[in-house]
């Protein structure tokens, strides 16, 4: 078809104009929780909480899109692959979620040697990755993988940075558009993640908050020398909350915070307090959160739920939802 000298050259300089340019896809968690206490312990149901498939759905009622699920997965390879009945188990518990439709966070825990001898097992969690990227090519986008939960002691930043570049590569073979979180050395710190290089594609940076932590783990039974009973919420605590999740959202490329929470014993009004301005603090500055966590049991803990009475503890939805 010939067009008239007027319409030719207005078709001739639309070819010539550059295609437009679409918004990179949006990370698909708000408001996650995560199922710690379980799948990270050395056998899960050790230390005092065994997931159960109604749990996803209270989840899903109560507002949560993502659960974070972490995993000892290290602690069921024998250096050459991983055992089918951890991998069933995970299996299980994403198709739950899933169902419920829940994202899911598939997070590597406590691979605990890697504090200690990087060096010797940084090829094992390479490989563990390897099987994990071929075991779920099929899994749909609401697979969300995270490397490593707080890189810390000998896996500084500067180590884990390459590593996880090598990963992640290596996953974008068979997984082009999965989501993949990273986050820097000293548990997740937030100072670490925003060392951390510009993401690529479909990468997503963490960080971990228990600031300050003497007041998120007072009289914590855990810990050899457990910090005393204390406050949290003065003008100057708040105004420091406040300029640490802009510090956050300003890092380059989706920020996502994992973790935060405070330890039971704490009082429960300043508990809820601390847990409230933190989710709100995230959320005014855009960024999506996950709490820890769901349930530790009967276990005094971080636990959000109680699997004995199928409740949330008093408050707790208000202070994380409303």
């Amino acid at each position: 078809m010939r067009f008239p000298l007027p319409l030719a050259a207005a078709f001739t300089a639309c070819l010539a104009l550059p295609a437009p340019a679409f918004p990179a896809p949006a990370f698909p968690v708000a408001r996650c929780i995560n199922l710690g206490a379980a799948m990270e312990s050395p056998v899960e149901g050790d230390w005092g909480y065994v997931i159960e498939e109604p749990h996803l759905a209270r989840i899903a009622e109560a507002g949560f899109d993502t659960v974070r699920l972490p995993v000892r997965f290290s602690a069921h390879w024998d250096g050459e692959r991983l055992s089918p009945q951890i991998l069933a188990r995970t299996d299980e518990i994403i198709g739950w979620a899933q169902a419920q439709g829940l994202n899911v966070i598939l997070d590597l825990h406590h691979f605990r040697e890697m504090a200690f001898d990087p060096a010797t097992y940084s090829g094992d969690l390479v490989q563990i990755w390897r099987a994990l990227a071929e075991h779920y090519q099929d899994a749909p986008d609401s697979l969300i993988f995270e490397l490593f939960n707080e890189p810390h002691g000998a896996f500084t930043t500067d180590r884990a940075v390459p590593l996880f570049q090598q990963i992640t590569t290596m996953i974008r073979e068979t997984h082009p558009d999965r989501w993949i979180i990273t986050g820097g050395g000293q548990w997740n710190d937030l100072d670490e993640m925003l060392r951390l290089p510009p993401p690529g594609a479909r990468d997503v940076r963490t960080f971990h908050y228990y600031e300050p932590w003497s007041f998120t783990h007072q009289q914590a039974a855990y810990l050899a020398d457990p910090p005393p009973a204390t406050t949290w919420g003065s003008v100057e605590d708040r105004a420091q909350l406040a300029a640490d999740m802009a510090r956050a959202s300003a890092a380059e490329g989706p920020v996502f915070l994992g973790e935060f929470g405070v330890y039971g014993a704490t009082e429960p009004s300043q508990r809820l307090n601390w847990i409230a301005a933190v989710r709100r603090a995230a959320e005014d500055q855009g960024l999506p959160w996950c709490y820890w966590g769901f349930s530790q049991g009967e276990v005094t803990g971080f636990s959000a739920f109680s699997p004995s009475l199928d409740a949330w503890e008093p408050g707790m939805l208000d202070a994380l939802l409303r």
